[in-house]
């Protein structure tokens, strides 16, 4: 019995390992396109979101476009952590993602206002959104994805723990929005939320933890082996 749980354990640790580095190499190739994707997309030239949108929205990742529109309803707050800042905050705080209404056709997007740190609130003073018809050129953004390690989000207090416009919707009480967001550019009149954060610039250790977690399956297939063989000589 004590043979069969151990040989168990071993393939289910064997089996756990080989999918933890399949998982890292999955996100390997997801992350050096995101790259490519910063990389280039930026300088072509800004275009209208409702013509961009007609190219389809699989494709438009850090694409420069031209919002004109109205704000509406409430404001959704997205945790994240902002590192090497262009503005003057950072650290832990909230992304403040808000409903458009697109004045062209009067689809819905959610726009990225910018960033709010934690150690402001609850005091920190918030510019609420433009009224009225507003113009700007944002960077289009996707969802960010799903992890296992990602909270759920709590919908009722408006707090999300990643970019997903699915969760956007519910939170915010829309019914429909494009599967895209938008970020905001920096505002001249600085303050919060501080906008203009978007980074093109990414962490890519995918490949090291890949190598780690198959080297680990292939250290414990040589233990298992070379205890193997040792109990055949004994």
């Amino acid at each position: 019995m004590k043979r069969i749980f151990a040989i168990a354990l071993i393939f289910g640790a064997f089996i756990t390992l080989l999918g933890l580095g399949t998982w890292q190499m999955q996100r390997l190739a997801w992350k050096e396109g995101l790259i490519a994707e910063a990389e280039t997309r930026p300088s072509l030239p800004a275009v209208p979101l409702p013509e961009l949108v007609d190219q389809g929205t699989e494709d438009l990742a850090y694409r420069r476009a031209l919002l004109v529109g109205r704000f509406i309803g409430e404001p959704v707050r997205v945790f994240t952590t902002l590192s090497d800042p262009n503005g003057p905050y950072e650290g832990p705080g909230y992304w403040l993602m808000q409903p458009f209404v697109l004045a062209a056709d009067n689809i819905t997007v959610f726009i990225n206002r910018g960033f709010i740190p934690f150690d402001l609130l609850p005091d920190a003073i918030v510019r609420p959104a433009p009224s009225g018809t507003v113009r700007f050129e944002g960077l289009v953004r996707p969802d960010d994805p799903p992890d296992y390690f990602t909270p759920d989000p709590d919908l009722e207090e408006g707090i999300l723990y990643r970019r997903s416009v699915d969760q956007l919707m519910q939170a915010a009480g829309v019914s429909d929005a494009l599967p895209i967001t938008v970020d905001m550019p920096a505002s001249a009149a600085g303050g919060l939320p501080q906008a203009g954060e978007t980074k093109f610039t990414f962490s890519n250790r995918h490949f090291e933890y890949m190598l780690t977690w198959y080297g680990l399956a292939a250290v414990l297939l040589a233990v298992v082996g070379t205890i193997l063989v040792q109990r055949r000589r004994g």
